[in-house]
């Protein structure tokens, strides 16, 4: 376990006991230190609440995830002053989409990022405003105690467990998290269709993928992302049909088969990769909270997204909940949950519809090659797409590429 309190000390203190967190009596404490749990801590942090940031893996930690931050998500780290955490991350300015025989370039906006240094730097601002993170400890919300004042969490450490109390819980610990199994209406539907994500990060032996630009790949059983990070290593990301991907022989077999249907040189190092992976992506909870508890980002629900998204709609949830919650020493407001679901509908609910629908073509390899044909003959669908799904602010150009 690793804790963090106060200031960042240059070599985080491990093995420290749970035995006292239990004596504290926490304002909000956040489940899961990825963007929405880092966005939410450090904003509550910054307003004076006493933060409990928790991570069950060992950090720092790596998450799948396609290290794309677009335009709207910029923004948003901007206003809230985290701007500095990707001010070294190579820009992006556009898509380059393969399936097939077919290629479509699109304008882009935003940066790369491994995500595994973009949650730690934010997360090191969170302590730098007065929280306290911890990392390696598995938490679960329990139905004991007075839930009317507090809910009673259950944290679970090398072996060590304790219970503490918070005036608020808030659930950001993505799809596979575990904090709210004990919560009756936090079950998750799962779509019929949904593919599981992976990714990994190597080191090209081969250097054919040009800077500033992302690549997606689509082909039989998924689509494969890549794109070239800060130290020039790349992040390949991938959804892919998990039954296609286990008679296939694994992730490795099927991307590199999904790279040649797209004319794309398959790197070498996808053999020796080590690959990070998700359950399976495509849900959604139709309850977004309870009583002193709200879920927030991947949490809520996932659409399988594309250049950026899911990282937008993870800090938008969290700049929305903070902004819908009383002061700590309030009395519970119990339209709270009902209202951050009809935010959380009206806004990234929204715009997932878009997701929704391009999900659909992609998983038709010859569908999505129709599609980026049209986009060539038709520039303004094309710019619209990226307009709505890619989150750029501003209208963009499209660039036809010939086969």
């Amino acid at each position: 376990m690793t804790i963090i309190e106060g200031t960042v000390p240059e070599t985080p203190a491990v093995g420290c006991p749970l035995q006292g967190m239990s004596e504290t009596r926490w304002d909000v404490t956040i489940v899961g230190a990825g963007l929405a749990g880092g966005v939410a801590a450090y904003l509550l942090a910054q307003r004076g609440w006493r933060v409990l940031l928790l991570e069950r893996a060992a950090w720092p930690r790596e998450k799948t995830c396609g290290g794309c931050l677009n335009t709207t998500a910029l923004a948003a780290l901007e206003q809230m002053g985290l701007g500095s955490v990707c001010a070294d991350a190579p820009v992006l300015e556009r898509v380059l989409w393969h399936a097939g025989t077919q290629r479509l370039q699109l304008a882009a906006g935003g940066v790369a990022i491994d995500r595994s240094l973009l949650d730690a730097r934010i997360v090191a601002c969170c302590v730098e405003r007065g929280a306290t993170f911890l990392a390696g400890v598995s938490a679960t919300v329990v139905p004991d105690g007075d839930p009317t004042a507090y809910r009673t969490l259950r944290l679970l450490s090398r072996g060590q467990t304790v219970t503490i109390q918070s005036a608020l819980v808030l659930a950001c610990d993505g799809i596979n998290g575990s904090c709210l199994a004990e919560e009756p209406w936090a079950a998750w539907h799962i779509d019929r269709n949904a593919w599981m994500g992976v990714s990994t990060v190597y080191a090209p032996g081969i250097d054919d993928l040009p800077r500033g630009a992302i690549h997606m790949c689509i082909g039989r059983g998924g689509y494969v992302g890549l794109v070239r990070l800060t130290d020039q290593r790349v992040h390949l990301a991938a959804a892919l049909a998990p039954k296609l991907c286990q008679r296939s022989g694994g992730p490795a077999v099927l991307i590199a088969q999904i790279l040649q249907s797209s004319r794309k040189l398959v790197p070498r190092e996808l053999r020796e990769a080590r690959w990070c992976g998700t359950g399976l992506l495509t849900r959604y909870r139709p309850v977004l909270g309870g009583l002193r508890v709200l879920v927030l980002g991947d949490a809520c629900g996932y659409v399988e997204p594309f250049t950026g998204q899911g990282m937008a709609w993870a800090i938008q949830s969290s700049r929305t909940v903070v902004d819908l919650l009383p002061s700590p020493q309030a009395p519970w407001p119990e339209d709270l949950p009902r209202r951050w679901q009809h935010c959380h509908r009206a806004t990234i609910g929204r715009q997932q519809i878009w997701c929704r629908a391009l999900r659909a073509m992609i998983h038709q390899p010859a569908l999505a090659a129709a599609g980026l044909a049209l986009g060539r003959t038709l520039p303004r669908v094309g710019a619209f797409l990226a307009n709505h799904i890619g989150g750029l602010n501003a209208p963009v150009a499209l660039q036809g590429v010939k086969a």
